[in-house]
């Protein structure tokens, strides 16, 4: 066994680790979401421990902002992106080079946050619509209550 398959983990204890089901490790490799496992001939995928945070970042935005995963997809690229440009900057000698990369990945920033603050504005006018369709109900349930009126 390589050294490199020794720290991997088999999708079932991936899957346990991640908090999900196989079938779901095997749906996001699908939809893009997580990259191909690794496999030796005839055995099961082998995941890093290091894509658990990714698993449990695709949950996050799943349950947190309820986006769809084409939705997941576009953030975790961006964050790839800005986790290269990262990489290229903390390697990097050149202060003109460092300041490209540092205005990409502000720019790439500031287009993710536009996306969050677009979700934010539709999430709190839902919110106010919800508000006011309960304080209409509830005036008119007061209002039947002290009529006497019944159901």
């Amino acid at each position: 066994m390589s050294p490199h398959m020794a720290e991997s983990l088999r999708i079932g204890q991936f899957a346990a680790a991640c908090g999900v089901t196989p079938r779901t490790l095997r749906f996001y490799e699908e939809r893009g979401l997580l990259p191909t496992p690794t496999r030796q001939v005839r055995t099961m995928r082998r995941y890093s421990p290091d894509l658990i945070p990714r698993v449990e970042r695709i949950q996050q935005l799943q349950s947190l902002l309820d986006w769809s995963l084409e939705d997941i997809r576009a953030v975790l690229a961006l964050e790839d992106q800005v986790a290269t440009l990262r990489n290229r900057y903390h390697h990097s000698n050149s202060a003109l080079n460092r300041q490209a990369l540092l205005e990409e990945a502000t720019t790439l920033t500031i287009n993710q946050l536009t996306r969050v603050r677009q979700r934010l504005i539709g999430l709190q006018n839902l919110q106010q619509d919800l508000e006011e369709k309960l304080a209409r109900y509830q005036a008119l349930s007061t209002q039947s209550h002290t009529r006497g009126e019944s159901c």
